[in-house]
């Protein structure tokens, strides 16, 4: 009787802990490696997410188990909910067809899902250099398309858009200052290889200014724009919860819930 007791208040002593640390992570809306800011320039206001990839667990969502897409932040949340994950942080992952599929290469868990684009065309997407952003052993890196295809990475994450914003610290030639295309815009870049820097513009930006913003402020070489105008982000740390539009593929963080690591009972309910 008396060590049931023991285990009975041990067990609750640990849940209790658990409980606390998973209550003051919720509150900062993170988890290791991951930090969301707000910060600004030029009058625009942005959200920035500086991820750690050796730490932080990004993973890139497209369609669910039963091969249906999520489309959005609240079905995304809501899948990984049901398999014991909190998310803490989401962003759309670039541009697509009209079909919704991915326009370029899309990688996800280590499985190409759509393969590199080096065709030519219109609109942002063929802007070129246009690029790709992936991680690969806790590593990330934004390279031009044409680099990447010859530099014959393994990814466990790719996704190409562009155009590119930022190429080894210049802004893209097709960029003018002053521009008035102006839109609210969501892109990433690279402040070292292991860490990444997704930005959401909250106000309407041109692309020039887009890519200042992460050369001047954020310190990066290298970036691509993802798109803009339905741009979103999930971010609970600063109060974001967005429901996001509609998406093809969605960058995300999560973390398991405590509460039911803790849960040992797989009895029924």
């Amino acid at each position: 009787m008396a060590n049931r007791l023991i285990r009975v208040y041990l067990f609750g002593f640990l849940l209790m802990l658990c409980l606390l640390v998973h209550a003051g992570e919720s509150a900062r809306g993170t988890v290791p490696g991951l930090s969301i800011e707000k910060r600004e320039q030029g009058g625009i206001s942005y959200i920035v997410a500086h991820v750690q990839m050796d730490k932080a667990p990004l993973r890139l969502h497209w369609k669910n188990d039963a091969g249906i897409p999520y489309r959005n932040f609240t079905a995304l949340r809501g899948a990984l909910d049901e398999k014991g994950d909190r998310l803490v942080f989401a962003t759309n992952a670039g541009i697509y067809a009209r079909d919704y599929t991915p326009l370029g290469l899309h990688v996800q868990d280590g499985h190409e899902l759509a393969p590199l684009n080096l065709k030519n065309g219109g609109g942002n997407f063929f802007l070129k250099p246009n690029g790709v952003f992936y991680t690969a052993g806790g590593h990330a890196g934004v390279l031009s398309t044409d680099d990447y295809a010859a530099a014959g990475l393994r990814p466990d994450v790719a996704v190409q858009s562009g155009p590119m914003l930022l190429r080894h610290g210049a802004v893209h030639p097709s960029f003018s200052p002053g521009s008035d295309s102006r839109h609210r815009r969501n892109g990433v870049g690279v402040v070292s290889d292991t860490e990444a820097v997704f930005v959401l513009s909250e106000q309407e930006v041109n692309l020039y200014d887009f890519a200042l913003f992460f050369r001047d402020e954020l310190g990066c070489t290298d970036a691509i724009y993802l798109d803009g105008a339905i741009s979103g982000m999930y971010a609970p740390a600063v109060h974001r919860d967005d429901p996001g539009m509609e998406y093809v593929g969605m960058f995300g963080i999560s973390d398991p819930k405590c509460a039911d690591n803790t849960n040992t009972d797989k009895g029924g309910h």
